[in-house]
C-alpha cells in the first residue's frame, strides 16, 4: 500500500509542478539572475509548493487524525504559507520569524511527548529547556534549509538522501511498519516528483514555500522519531551534517566579518565548489550554461556520495550505540568542517 501511495504521490507532484510552472510563467513569477545568483537565465519559481500540497494531502492516508497530526498540518501550512507569500512579495524578516516560531510551538505543543536530550549518560529532562531547544532548532533548520537552496536540485537531493537514510535506520530498527517510516518514504517520493523539474538544469525553482517547509518537516519528523525511541536526535544531526556544517561555518564567518548575515549571498562552500567546477568545465571547452549544468550535477553527486558512504553509516552506529552518539556526531562533523573550510565557506572572493 505505501509503495503504491508513494508512486502516486511522485506522479501527482510531478504533474502539479508542471501546472505551477505554467502558472508562474503566466504571472511572471520569475527569478531574475543577479550578482548573487547561481543561475544565468530567468527561471520560474515557487514550484516546490507541489511538494507541500501533495505530502500533506497524502499524509492523511498515513496518520491518524489526532492532535499531533493536526498540529503537524497546521504548523506546516503556516510555514509554507508565509514562504509562498514571500515568494510573491517580500515579507519583513520579523514577520516571517514570528510565523516560524508560532509554527514550531504549535507542532511541539501538539506532540504527546517531547524527547529528552542525552549527552553520554547525562539526560536533560527539564521540559522547559527541552521545549526551548526544540523550538529554536526547528526555526533554525527551517531558515538553514532556505539559505542552502542555492543551486539546481541541491535542496531536493539533500531531502531525499536524508529521508531515505532515516527510512533505512527505521527499517534496521524494526520500524518498517510505523507511520513515521511511511511518512519519510512519502516525503522522499513527493520531493522526487519535483526533482524531475528541478534537476540541473532546472526548469523551475523550489521557492521559500518549500525550502522552509522541508527544513521544518524534517525537524518535526526527527523529534517524533526520537520521541518514539527509534532514531536519536544525534543520528538526525549526522544525517543533516552537510547542510549544517556548511551553513554554520558560513554564518559564523559572515557575522565575524560584520556582514548582514540574513541577506542573500552565494558564498556557501558548495557554491564556491560549483563555481570552481564551472571554471574547470569551461576550460575543457563547455559553454557556460552546459558547464553550469554539469557542475550542479557534480555537486549533487558528491553530496549524495558523502551522505551514503560517510553520514549514513555513522548515523547507524549512533542509533545502535546511543551512549556514544554525541561523540560520533563530532567525528562525523570534523571532516565536513575541514572540507567546508577548504572550499572557503563564508569567504567572499
Amino acid at each position: 500500500m505505501i509503495l503504491g501511495l508513494c508512486l502516486t504521490a511522485f506522479l501527482a507532484t510531478c504533474f502539479l509542478t508542471y501546472l505551477i510552472r505554467r502558472y508562474a510563467l503566466a504571472k511572471s513569477l520569475i527569478d531574475i539572475p543577479n550578482a548573487r545568483s547561481s543561475h544565468s537565465i530567468p527561471t520560474p519559481r515557487g514550484g516546490g509548493l507541489s511538494v507541500v500540497l501533495i505530502f500533506l494531502l497524502f499524509a492523511t492516508f498515513i496518520f491518524d487524525w489526532n492532535l499531533s497530526f493536526i498540529g503537524l498540518i497546521a504548523s506546516c501550512l503556516l510555514v509554507a504559507g508565509i514562504g509562498f507569500w514571500d515568494d510573491h512579495s517580500h515579507i519583513p524578516a520579523r514577520w516571517r520569524l514570528s510565523v516560524h516560531f508560532s509554527a514550531a510551538l504549535i507542532a511541539l505543543f501538539c506532540l504527546p511527548v517531547i524527547p529528552n536530550l542525552a549527552f553520554f549518560s547525562f539526560m536533560l529532562e527539564a521540559k522547559f529547556i527541552c521545549l526551548l531547544f526544540y523550538t529554536l532548532t526547528l526555526v533554525w533548520l527551517l531558515n538553514l534549509y532556505n539559505f542552502m537552496d542555492g543551486i539546481d536540485g541541491i535542496a531536493s537531493v539533500e531531502a531525499i538522501n536524508v529521508c531515505l537514510s532515516a527510512v533505512a535506520l527505521l527499517f534496521w530498527h524494526g520500524q518498517a511498519h510505523s507511520d513515521l517510516f511511511s511518512a519519510l518514504l512519502l516525503l522522499a517520493a513527493a520531493v522526487a516528483g519535483f526533482l524531475v523539474w528541478n534537476f540541473p538544469h532546472a526548469k523551475i525553482f523550489m521557492g521559500d514555500a518549500c525550502s522552509g517547509f522541508l527544513g521544518f518537516i524534517l525537524g518535526v519528523l526527527a523529534i517524533m522519531t526520537a520521541a518514539s525511541g527509534a532514531i536519536n536526535l544525534w543520528s538526525w544531526f549526522i544525517l543533516l551534517g552537510l547542510f549544517i556544517t556548511d551553513a554554520k561555518l558560513t554564518l559564523i564567518r559572515r557575522i565575524l566579518t560584520g556582514e548582514v548575515w540574513y541577506e542573500a549571498h552565494s558564498i556557501h562552500a558548495y557554491q564556491h565548489y560549483s563555481r570552481k567546477l564551472i571554471h574547470k568545465f569551461q576550460q575543457d571547452g563547455y559553454e557556460h550554461r552546459d558547464a553550469r549544468t554539469k557542475s550542479h550535477r557534480r555537486v549533487n553527486l558528491m553530496l549524495t556520495l558523502i551522505n551514503v558512504f560517510w553520514l549514513l553509516p555513522l548515523a547507524a552506529i549512533a542509533t545502535f550505540y546511543p551512549y556514544w552518539a554525541f561523540l560520533i556526531t563530532v567525528m562525523a562533523y570534523l571532516p565536513l568542517f575541514f572540507i567546508a573550510n577548504q572550499l572557503k565557506a563564508g569567504i567572499t572572493e
